[in-house]
């Protein structure tokens, strides 16, 4: 984990900044799909949010 600057902000690595990108454009996808009523496109988010989640987990 990277400790926070004296400033407070943290800079993430590249990695985590990408996978941090892919879990809020599942997070809009989701969003986009229920608004829409589209159940089999909010499903595919969520699957799509929990592996970025993973991702960014997994990620240095």
């Amino acid at each position: 984990m990277v400790p926070p600057s004296p400033d407070g902000s943290t800079t993430l690595s590249a990695a985590k900044a990408a996978a941090l990108q892919e879990i809020q454009a599942a997070i809009g996808a989701a969003k986009d799909a229920q608004k829409k009523g589209d159940f089999a496109a909010y499903g595919a988010a969520l699957q799509r949010l929990d592996d970025a989640i993973n991702k960014y987990n997994a990620t240095k």
